[in-house]
């Protein structure tokens, strides 16, 4: 097992030699995450964006306030709000479609005809 090393204790390169052989060696790419393993949800990606300057000074002086978050967490929290309110509203047309019989019925002379 190895031992903890005191900040000033040095040790011969056998002795680093002989713990490096007491590790357990790991298999390339066993840090990789496995595929559909990480949500897109929840992983961050670096892009370059242009915005206009007044609508980032606006969330820079709502990030100044006390106990807000950072200006780019609210700018990627109303970002996500209209993607999920928009994802709502088609799943809602689906269903408004599905829920009209007078669409169905239309639907299905149409059917018929084929």
């Amino acid at each position: 097992m190895l031992t903890t090393i005191e900040k000033d204790e040095k040790l011969t390169e056998e002795e680093v030699d002989s713990q490096l052989d007491k590790m357990k060696r790991l298999p390339r790419g066993s840090f990789k995450a496995k595929p559909n393993a990480t949500k897109l949800e929840n992983c961050k990606v670096k892009i370059s964006l242009y915005l206009d300057g007044d609508i980032l000074e606006y969330f820079k002086k709502r990030a100044a306030l006390p106990h807000a978050a950072p200006y780019q967490t609210q700018i990627n929290n109303e970002l996500r709000r209209i993607m999920e309110n928009d994802t709502q509203k088609n799943g809602s047309l689906e269903k408004d479609i599905l829920n009209n019989e007078e669409f169905l019925r239309a639907l299905k002379e149409k059917l018929a005809k084929v």
